[in-house]
């Protein structure tokens, strides 16, 4: 497949301080994520990837060897899930000393962004990285579907909130293209596509994950390449593994002319 220019969303962190330490800020918490009847402030922190639920534990496979420990709502990568594991992963702060000797011991605290994210269950060696400004190491592994927030895995989150907003227009969008900081794209004209991509756990150049598809000043439709289920659309399946769920009601030509204009684009794109 050739592959689409990608533009890796980084992972977006902040502290805050309580009675037991520095902990993630929950802008919208679980509760708004499971239920997102709320709208983001200006205040609001973007979610981008997926966040733990109460706790997990990363393993080496399904039900394989423990690797680490995560707290509540740390940020991880997911993939698509498979038979009930998510394959995750994440970066996690390290010392010059670690680039340089990247042996990671048993019991080591875990800190993303100087945040504390959890702890080594085991001696690992890791791969690491630098961006020049700095250094991190990657943890790949597996962890349970229960372990992850659904609220906040975006083909979820997408549905529930059209649930919950029956205005489909840009403007009622905007919370969520905001808390997902999704990227907006109209080479597709008429069409506009507010996206972001899949995780590059499975492969190195991701393409489109899920993409907002408006048409003037409206929503009428979501493209996506992972299971998306809406009530009252079926998906249409599009070039490249990918698909889209239509709103009910939308007219006949602009799905079809929708559906040729974006299997002509991706087949086309480097």
């Amino acid at each position: 497949m050739k592959k689409i220019i990608v533009v890796f969303c980084a992972i977006v962190l902040v502290a805050c301080n309580n009675k037991s330490g520095s902990t993630y800020n929950r802008a919208l918490d679980s509760t708004q994520f499971d239920t997102p009847q709320k709208t983001a402030t200006k205040s609001s922190k973007p979610i981008v990837g997926e966040r733990i639920s109460g706790s997990a534990t990363v393993r080496s496979k399904p039900d394989g060897t423990p690797i680490a420990s995560l707290l509540d709502y740390v940020p991880v990568r997911c993939a698509s899930i498979r038979k009930g594991w998510y394959p995750v992963n994440i970066d996690i702060d390290i010392t010059a000393d670690e680039y340089r000797q990247p042996l990671f011991h048993k019991g080591r605290k875990l800190v993303v962004n100087g945040v504390p994210a959890g702890t080594l269950l085991t001696d690992i060696k890791l791969p690491v990285s630098t961006n020049g400004d700095k250094m991190w190491a990657t943890i790949d592994g597996f962890t349970e579907q229960k372990s992850i927030r659904q609220g906040t895995i975006i083909e979820v989150a997408a549905v529930n909130y059209l649930n919950q907003h029956k205005d489909y227009s840009l403007s009622s969008l905007q919370p969520f293209i905001h808390n997902f900081q999704l990227e907006a794209d109209s080479t597709l004209k008429p069409y506009a596509l507010f996206y972001n991509y899949e995780s590059g756990i499975d492969d190195p150049s991701p393409s489109y994950r899920l993409a907002l598809v408006c048409q003037g000043n409206q929503l009428i439709g979501i493209l996506h390449s992972r299971p998306l289920t809406m009530e009252g659309s079926s998906p249409r399946r599009l070039q490249r593994g990918f698909a889209v769920n239509f709103l009910p009601g939308i007219d006949a030509y602009l799905k079809e002319d929708f559906c040729k204009k974006f299997n002509s684009f991706i087949v086309s794109v480097d």
